[in-house]
């Protein structure tokens, strides 16, 4: 269950020093850098949620539209180390799904590493199941799930 005072709202330019610190404590060699986070809040195709605590960023997921085969991808999602266990990976799961929905998505897709076994669960939770394998998709050469969740 999310704690209450929390909120999502659309990522601004503002966000991106908070982000970047985010992803370093989640992925760290796979992080995007500051530049790539810029262009996903500004560009059209694209949406960007920031899980806040008070005036703290302390969730995100990136989602990008692909019109032409009317995909959802979540690009990326992350949950700060410190406030892990609390629901906010479901409520940007919510979030994505509302997304899905409103963009009138097919689907819904993602890469996960294959040892993220937390990540794995909350997606299967959502809906989401194994699509195939990306062999050597991260950067210390391990493999990727690719996932997919279909919108009936």
């Amino acid at each position: 269950m999310m704690e209450t005072g929390l909120f999502v709202r659309k990522a601004q330019q503002i966000d991106i020093p908070a982000i970047l610190e985010i992803e370093w404590e989640c992925f760290r060699e796979d992080s995007f850098s500051k530049e790539q986070f810029a262009y996903l809040i500004s560009r059209s195709k694209g949406t960007f949620y920031v899980m806040m605590e008070g005036d703290r960023v302390i969730a995100y997921v990136s989602l990008l539209f692909h019109g032409g085969t009317h995909y959802l991808r979540i690009y990326s999602i992350a949950v700060h180390p410190d406030f892990r266990g609390k629901g906010l990976g479901q409520a940007l799961m919510d979030q994505t799904i509302r997304t899905a929905d409103e963009c009138k998505a097919a689907k819904i897709t993602l890469e996960v590493k294959v040892a993220n076994a937390a990540a794995i669960a909350l997606y299967m939770k959502n809906g989401f199941i194994p699509a195939g394998i990306k062999p050597c998709y991260y950067h210390d050469g391990s493999d990727a799930i690719y996932m997919q969740r279909l919108i009936p």
